[in-house]
């Protein structure tokens, strides 16, 4: 949802802002559900949801926990929904990288920061409001399935010169180099991803930090 009107912000340049490994430390949030699952979820439920995770995965090409969730209670209904509870209870601002919600503070006296992340349209969007993103951006988060599929109409509802694009994945940002040159992609270098290539033909990221906090700084 957007809190304010679109046409205020016409002119001044968007930034948007990848969650997963990005603003958040995706990896040890994971590591921290895995723990979680494994002390408090009977092991057949607990192998079957991380099967289940992987094929949906796989099939729907992101992670979609409400998909996986409804697959493991087909045969473990208690498991399933014990395990449909950890993640509500899992403490995701605790797992907000250091630097983040002062960063964005930042970016508000140059830019507009918007939220712009891939996942299921249930659990991602709950994820980063309780992690304090949807507040620190005062509501402008959109979620994509493939966000670099949908760049028009992400440009078209918060346009401005010169967009910058913040992401873990460079393959991700080859891709909006390809459809929108005048971007500026900076590649954040956390997490499990922090050393992928782009894919073969697509151009590299404009810029690169270390951490998710040197961002306004980067593009100042």
């Amino acid at each position: 949802m957007l809190s304010v009107a679109l046409d205020t912000f016409a002119m001044v340049r968007p930034v948007f802002l990848d969650v997963d490994n990005t603003l958040l430390d995706n990896d040890a949030a994971k590591a921290a559900l895995e723990a979680a699952i494994a002390d408090q979820v009977p092991g057949p439920a607990a192998r079957s949801f991380w099967e289940q995770y992987e094929l949906v995965r796989e099939a729907e090409d992101y992670v979609d926990f409400p998909a996986t969730i409804a697959r493991v209670a087909a045969e473990h209904p208690a498991g399933a929904a014990r395990i449909a509870r950890i993640l509500d209870e899992l403490p995701y601002r605790e797992f907000v990288y250091p630097g983040v919600f002062e960063m964005i503070d930042r970016l508000w006296r140059i830019a507009l920061p918007v939220i712009l992340s891939d996942g299921d349209p249930v659990f991602q969007p709950l994820k980063i409001e309780r992690a304090g993103l949807t507040a620190a951006v005062r509501g402008n988060v959109l979620i994509y399935v493939h966000k670099e599929r949908q760049l028009a109409a992400i440009t078209a509802r918060f346009g401005g010169p010169r967009p910058v694009f913040a992401d873990d994945k460079a393959r991700i940002l080859g891709h909006v180099e390809q459809q929108l040159p005048s971007a500026l992609t900076v590649h954040v270098r956390q997490g499990r991803y922090a050393d992928d290539p782009v894919d073969p033909g697509d151009p590299p990221p404009d810029v690169e930090i270390a951490r998710i906090a040197e961002l306004d700084a980067a593009i100042a």
